[in-house]
C-alpha cells in the first residue's frame, strides 16, 4: 500500500508545554483514520502540526503534497472579503500555478453540487451558516483532489442528509487513492466508515486504539 503519511516520534508545544507528545502514525492510499479524544487531548494540535501549521519540535513528518485541510469552521475568517464559490476555486491551486481552467470551474462546480451549495455560490462567506461554510470548506478540499484529506471535526453543523453525503463523497475518494484523517468527538461519525482504524489520544499521547 503507498503511504500518504508517516509521522513518527512527533512533539509539538505550545511553549515548554507539549500538547502532542510522542505520537507516531501512518495512513496509506485508501485509508480511513479517526482521530478520538476529549476536548484538549491534543487531536487538532496533531492535525495542524500534519498539515504543517504547527512545526514539529521533534520527529519527523513525511506526506504526499497534495493535501487539503479543512480545519474547524470557528477558525475562519468570517469577515474575509470573498464569495463562497471563490473560496471553493482555491482548492484547485498549485504552486506555480497562475490561472483557474475551465477544468478548475467544472470541479469546483462539481463538488458545490455534490455537497449542495451551488446555490450559495454568489453569497459572501460572511453570511453563511455554521453549517454552509463547513460545506464551503469540504467543497473546497474536495475539488483539489488530493492524496490526503485532513478534516477536523467535519460533521459538526451539518444535517442528517448532509453527513450521509459527505461520507459517500470520502468513500468515494478512497476508492481512488486518498487517505482521510477525520478528527472527531463523535463515536457515531465512525459508523460512516466503519472498516476504519480508529486512534485515540489523551493528553498528547495514543492511548489506544479501537
Amino acid at each position: 500500500m503507498t503511504e500518504r503519511l508517516r509521522i513518527k516520534d512527533a512533539v509539538i508545544k505550545y511553549g515548554d508545554n507539549p500538547a502532542v507528545n510522542g505520537v507516531s502514525l501512518t495512513a496509506g492510499a485508501g485509508e480511513m483514520i479517526f482521530i478520538t479524544g476529549a476536548n484538549g487531548s491534543g487531536k487538532s494540535t496533531l492535525t495542524k502540526g500534519i498539515a504543517g501549521l504547527l512545526p514539529l519540535s521533534s520527529g519527523t513528518l513525511v506526506r504526499t503534497p497534495r493535501m487539503s485541510y479543512v480545519p474547524q469552521y470557528e477558525e475562519a475568517d468570517r469577515d474575509f472579503p470573498a464569495r463562497a464559490g471563490e473560496i471553493v476555486l482555491t482548492g484547485t491551486q498549485r504552486p506555480g500555478k497562475l490561472f483557474h481552467t475551465r477544468n478548475d470551474r467544472n470541479q469546483a462546480e462539481s463538488a458545490m453540487n455534490a455537497l449542495g451549495i451551488y446555490d450559495l455560490a454568489d453569497r459572501e462567506i460572511r453570511t453563511l451558516s455554521g453549517g454552509q461554510l463547513r460545506r464551503v470548506f469540504l467543497a473546497r478540499a474536495i475539488c483539489g483532489k488530493p492524496e490526503l484529506l485532513l478534516l477536523d471535526e467535519p460533521c459538526a453543523g451539518l444535517d442528517a442528509h448532509s453527513h450521509e453525503v459527505l461520507f459517500s463523497i470520502l468513500r468515494g475518494m478512497m476508492s481512488e487513492g486518498c487517505a482521510v484523517v477525520m478528527v472527531t468527538h463523535d463515536i457515531s461519525d465512525i459508523d460512516g466508515i466503519p472498516e476504519g482504524r480508529v486512534i485515540r489520544i489523551s493528553g498528547g499521547r495514543i492511548a489506544g486504539y479501537e
